[in-house]
């Protein structure tokens, strides 16, 4: 920004940022991890601060969301990463997404839904064995270690800080409370050894 002050009426200088966001830009000299949950993102800068590089960090994030707010980043879930090599200067991608089952197909998805083979518009119930694919998230953590990690720091290592959270407890956010609220009626429905303490009825502040 230069030292002329911008007037009523100017069009902005060409010097401003036109990035669209009232939040301001943060700035750091030796590194930045970044997420949803506080806790999450101090798993990854425990690892930074053991020698462990971006990698290392990202899949310690990532297990540390999987206890912090597990609805949106969970070891049962689909895993993606763009990785920018600084020596090499190139990016690289890893496609950490799950697949169907080797036993499912078509055919016996309709049959198991009892859905006419020719029906249009029917959708998989998201409560449905069927809506859900193989895991592939815990094999693109693996994988991303292995590949780009640092190799100073063991995957144990790595996710140690995660193992931590979930073995000594955390104060609970309030959107992860609030989205393991909407989906408590169908576990209970669903599976009723996932409940504790029926009886009772837990709410975060």
């Amino acid at each position: 920004m230069n030292g002329k002050h911008h007037q009523h009426g100017e069009p902005p200088s060409s010097n401003f940022s036109k990035f669209g966001s009232r939040r301001s830009v943060v700035y750091s000299t030796e590194g930045i991890v970044a997420c949803t949950q506080p806790l999450a993102a101090k798993c990854g800068i425990e690892i930074l601060r053991s020698g462990g590089n971006a990698a290392d960090a990202a899949v310690a994030v990532a297990a540390g969301m999987n206890m912090t707010e597990p609805c949106s980043t969970g070891i049962g879930g689909d895993m993606f990463i763009l990785y920018w090599d600084a020596k090499a200067k190139k990016v690289h991608a890893l496609n950490g997404s799950g697949r169907s089952g080797m036993q499912c197909s078509l055919s016996s998805v309709r049959a198991a839904l009892g859905l006419e083979d020719r029906s249009e518009g029917d959708k998989i119930p998201l409560t449905s064995v069927h809506s859900v694919t193989v895991p592939g998230a815990a094999a693109g953590w693996v994988d991303t270690v292995e590949r780009f990690g640092s190799g100073k720091l063991l995957l144990s290592q790595i996710l140690e800080p995660a193992i931590q959270l979930g073995e000594k407890g955390f104060p609970v956010s309030e959107v992860a409370s609030h989205n393991a609220s909407l989906a408590a009626p169908t576990d209970i429905r669903d599976n009723e050894a996932l409940t504790r303490n029926s009886g009772a009825h837990r709410k975060s502040s």
